[in-house]
């Protein structure tokens, strides 16, 4: 493996999702319930949105958000592509499967997040993969 790696070997395929629509609370209860420390935000038509992290989460809290009323749209990171020509700070990225663990590792660092969107072959298929996930692949 090593730093060339294409990334899709550390991607979770299977990162649960969230809408716009859903509650703050309806947020932790299912990230608690997955284990997750991101999940998928997508709109109605199921296009991806952007992000939901564990930090925004505590952002809402510390902020005394309501549980109930605050929807996914009010705090969501949304993302934006990031290519290897173009490196760019965004609080959210989204990569393509192909990508190498050295560029992954390089736009995790610029945008100074901890997950990626990764987007796979077909159009509407997307999964997170976390720094410890490309590590995981960077020394296998």
């Amino acid at each position: 493996m090593g730093l060339q790696s294409e990334i899709k070997d550390a991607v979770n395929w299977k990162a649960p999702a969230v809408t716009l629509q859903n509650s703050l609370g309806e947020v932790i209860q299912k990230m608690v319930n997955n284990n997750a420390s991101a999940l998928v935000v997508k709109t109605d038509d199921d296009a991806v949105a952007g992000i939901v992290t564990e930090m925004d989460l505590i952002d809402c809290i510390s902020n005394k958000k309501d549980l109930d009323k605050t929807k996914v749209a009010e705090f969501l990171t949304p993302c934006e592509l990031i290519t290897d020509d173009r490196l760019t700070k965004s609080p959210c990225a989204q990569l393509d499967e192909s990508q190498s663990v050295e560029n992954s590792i390089k736009v995790l660092s610029a945008s100074g997040t901890h997950n990626l969107l990764v987007s796979g072959a077909s159009d509407k298929e997307v999964g997170i993969a976390s720094i410890r996930d490309l590590l995981k692949l960077f020394i296998s």
